[in-house]
């Protein structure tokens, strides 16, 4: 195959550099083109040159690509070569726990797997997302390490400590928040109230490995709308335990196509970036979210029976 490899050689923990890249992918029988996540001209090259575009990175890099490629050749196939800390995208294609090797060695007979992206309309525009937006917690946790240049959470090694690190800020900072009012409406159906989190996700997944809507599946054409208020601030408080978000109750979850959200926050997120109230602004946060159905193709190992 013909492989467009946009690689983010600063991501995770920098276990390959471009010459190894590249190797390992020529090793595979594949010819490539190699471009610097940081330089746009390799939408350029995939109309003339790429059967698949490799996004080597984390999930910033691949969510990049992602929205490239929505607009410029949408029938072109991502592969994932996680390198970044927690790699939802690509565990969300069963990717967890497979070496490099194997993953590339798989390209050629990977399964198709279809993937819904979302917009969310704002007063900066429309922006087009692949996991999760939201307010309350994370947004305003994400503002934090933000502000203060996250400088202890990338002093750890390794990814599951930067991990642990990111749910212990949540943590502490979900210990000190106080619940907000949000208008919420969920296709015409108002879910209104005051919460200390609100999360609008496609697949599922949200930050340093969050599985709040752990029932979500990255083509089910659904948001998935996750809203926690006082009541539930201890299963909150359990999701973001190391190793317990798997084990903790489910998060009060709905799911529809279409949420209309309103509130006083200073923080938003998109994926992973944060718009702090610099960017905001002192009005009322206004968003419109829309699920856009299937409209990325991933390569992903088939299906485990």
């Amino acid at each position: 195959m013909r492989v467009v490899i946009v690689h983010n050689s600063t991501a995770g923990e920098k276990r390959y550099d471009r010459e190894s890249l590249m190797r390992l992918i020529r090793t595979a029988g594949h010819d490539t083109a190699y471009f610097s996540s940081d330089d746009d001209a390799w939408t350029g090259a995939v109309d003339p040159f790429a059967d698949v575009v490799a996004a080597a990175g984390g999930d910033g890099t691949v969510t990049k690509v992602a929205q490239a490629l929505a607009v410029h050749a949408p029938r072109v196939p991502i592969v994932v070569l996680p390198l970044g800390t927690a790699n939802n995208i690509s565990r969300a294609l069963g990717q967890a726990g497979i070496p490099f090797e194997d993953l590339v060695a798989g390209w050629v007979d990977a399964r198709r797997q279809p993937f819904d992206t979302a917009l969310a309309r704002g007063r900066w525009g429309a922006v087009r997302f692949l996991e999760s937006v939201g307010v309350g917690l994370l947004a305003d946790g994400m503002g934090e390490a933000e502000e203060d240049g996250a400088g202890h959470i990338r002093q750890v090694r390794s990814a599951d400590g930067r991990m642990a690190a990111a749910r212990d800020l949540f943590h502490r900072r979900l210990g000190r928040m106080a619940a907000t009012r949000m208008d919420v409406s969920l296709d015409g159906r108002d879910h209104s109230g005051e919460y200390l989190l609100v999360e609008v996700l496609t697949f599922g997944t949200a930050g340093p490995h969050l599985r709040l809507a752990p029932h979500a599946g990255p083509s089910d054409g659904l948001l998935h709308v996750v809203l926690v208020d006082e009541h539930h601030r201890r299963d909150l408080a359990d999701h973001l335990t190391l190793g317990r978000s798997d084990s903790a109750r489910p998060l009060p979850a709905y799911k529809g196509r279409h949420v209309k959200l309103s509130c006083t926050s200073r923080n938003l997120h998109l994926d992973g970036e944060v718009r702090t109230g610099r960017q905001t602004g002192h009005a009322p946060l206004v968003i419109d979210l829309t699920i856009e159905p299937k409209t990325l193709t991933f390569l992903a190992p088939p299906s485990r029976s």
